[in-house]
């Protein structure tokens, strides 16, 4: 199933997506895309690794939001992007999640702003989905 094919479920929900470092990337601007288009709206956070295969602006102009890259990142209120936007969102789906992301998110550690957001969502209520992409060699 993809995102088209749910929009009555997508419909107002508003969907942080991460991005962390992999060459799955790419895949990521499309899947944006098909959110937006199913009436999501769309967040995206991206490690700076991530930045090294696919740009902000680039995503930006996919889900017409400014996108957060950076903890410091002083457009949310108090500056505290983690707080903020995890709380605004009825998901997170994290795509691509590289295996380091994932180890990071397994040992509690928080060194970017995606990874932060993860772990000090609101767990009752918003949910995170992890995509893995990766070389399973």
């Amino acid at each position: 199933m993809n995102a088209a094919d749910t929009s009555g479920e997508l419909a107002h929900r508003h969907i942080v997506l991460g991005l962390s470092g992999g060459a799955a990337c790419f895949k990521a601007a499309e899947f944006c895309r098909a959110l937006v288009k199913a009436g999501a709206t769309v967040q995206v956070v991206m490690t700076e690794a991530a930045c090294q295969f696919i740009t902000p602006v680039a995503m930006q102009s996919l889900s017409g939001r400014p996108v957060f890259v950076s903890q410091w990142d002083a457009r949310a209120d108090n500056n505290m992007a983690h707080i903020k936007l995890s709380r605004e969102a009825d998901a997170m789906v994290i795509a691509p999640a590289s295996a380091d992301f994932i180890a990071q998110l397994a040992q509690g550690r928080t060194g970017e702003l995606l990874s932060l957001m993860c772990l000090a969502r609101p767990i009752e209520r918003v949910p995170l989905l992890l995509a893995p992409g990766m070389n399973r060699e």
